[in-house]
């Protein structure tokens, strides 16, 4: 690491066309760390200097590793802890992944560049290599950008420098429309005379310039005109994101159940007598009916057949449940929850069904009678006018059975 605040990149390791981007560019950021005092090398600690899922850093230090640029040796110290050093190569070598090596007397995360005297390098901006919102890839193209543009001579094009590289065209045309959106790297597009022809121009910038647009178009009439800068298209594409997961997030509410809190659960299984339940119908359909007590009794709105139903309507048909109507409806009911998708919407409808049927049958069941027709009253006076009579000529002596 220089004191100049650049770092030196061999250019071998910018050229391997059989090393990723990633790669490359966790081979960068690891050279500028080299010979920063107490640095002790770990992914956990690259992981701080790069934007990068854990995943992704992974696979980019497995495949240093693999390709004989990354040394892992170990050994274990009088206490029994181990200690780890690393050797970052100039030149691939044959791999050495976690080899014990009882010689070591370097600190724990030392790592050290073994180099030659050829002086075949690029200096590259550490600010750069160490900033943590510019990913790997991004990291790797400003390097090999950097060195290639130094040659005299040489046009830049994505296409040459795909040639450097191992992605292939779709993976690598992702990968440059994320260096340009980093502020790294600034394209010009001129006119070519012919019609629909155009000539390109790259700019690289030392410090990342998110303020400007990293397209600009010159017309031949001699007007300029660009797309919209960095800043707002990376704000326009945080809110059409924000967006689309708010449409997931209300799209997955909406089919799937809401989930049943602890101690609201506990609450229904006691009511239910769940212990009981389990015993004659097994742990997966008690607890599946408990989930669809749950959400007639609890959840925000309750989709029956498609249609919603009225509050006054669903407290009518929780004052019904019950151990007893459970049992009555699990006993009544055949299910296989193998072959149905959401068991728990599935159940919620049937058991709302049937105790809504059962509240109408009782409900018939305790309602008043209804008003007698008019034929109906006649006969009843009919009735009881021969049965006063009948009384009062027992009462004279004078009826006769």
């Amino acid at each position: 690491m220089s004191a100049t605040g650049y770092t030196t990149i061999y250019n071998e390791v910018l050229r391997d066309s059989t090393l990723s981007l990633d790669a490359k560019g966790l081979f960068a950021v690891i050279k500028s760390f080299i010979g920063l005092p107490d640095f002790a090398l770990s992914k956990r600690r690259l992981g701080y200097a790069c934007s990068d899922s854990g995943y992704l850093l992974n696979a980019a230090w497995k495949e240093l590793k693999h390709k004989g640029y990354l040394q892992h040796y170990f050994s274990q110290s009088e206490n029994g802890a181990f200690c780890h050093v690393y050797n970052l190569m100039q030149h691939p070598s044959a791999p050495v992944d976690f080899v014990y090596s009882p010689s070591i007397d370097r600190p724990n995360g030392d790592v050290v560049c073994i180099s030659d005297a050829q002086r075949d390098y690029t200096n590259i901006s550490t600010a750069i290599l160490r900033d943590k919102t510019i990913s790997l890839a991004s990291k790797g193209l400003f390097a090999l950008v950097s060195h290639l543009m130094k040659i005299p001579g040489f046009v830049l094009r994505p296409e040459g420098i795909r040639s450097f590289c191992m992605e292939k065209i779709k993976h690598f045309s992702t990968l440059w429309k994320r260096f340009k959106i980093s502020g790294l790297l600034k394209q010009h597009r001129h006119p070519a005379g012919e019609e629909n022809r155009w000539t390109y121009e790259y700019e690289i910038c030392e410090t990342p310039d998110l303020e400007t647009p990293y397209l600009t178009n010159y017309h031949a009439d001699g007007s300029v005109s660009t797309i919209a800068t960095i800043d707002g298209f990376l704000e326009k594409l945080k809110k059409r994101v924000s967006r689309i997961r708010k449409n997931v997030r209300s799209t997955k509410k909406k089919d799937k159940p809401r989930a049943v809190r602890r101690k609201e659960r506990r609450q229904i299984e006691q009511q239910l007598n769940a212990d009981a339940l389990r015993g004659r119908f097994g742990n997966d359909l008690t607890g599946t009916v408990v989930t669809a007590v749950y959400n007639i009794k609890h959840a925000n709105k309750l989709f029956i057949k498609g249609a919603e139903i009225a509050q006054e309507r669903r407290e009518t048909v929780a004052q019904m449940i019950s151990p007893e109507s459970v049992e009555r409806f699990l006993d009544s009911t055949a299910l296989d929850l193998s072959r149905i998708k959401n068991p728990a919407a599935y159940l919620q409808t049937a058991l709302f069904d049937f105790l809504e049927k059962q509240c109408g049958t009782d409900a018939a069941e305790a309602a008043p009678n209804r008003p007698l027709a008019d034929w109906e009253q006649a006969w009843l006076a009919q009735k009881a006018e021969a049965r006063r009579r009948r009384e009062e000529a027992i009462a004279r002596g004078e009826y006769q059975d």
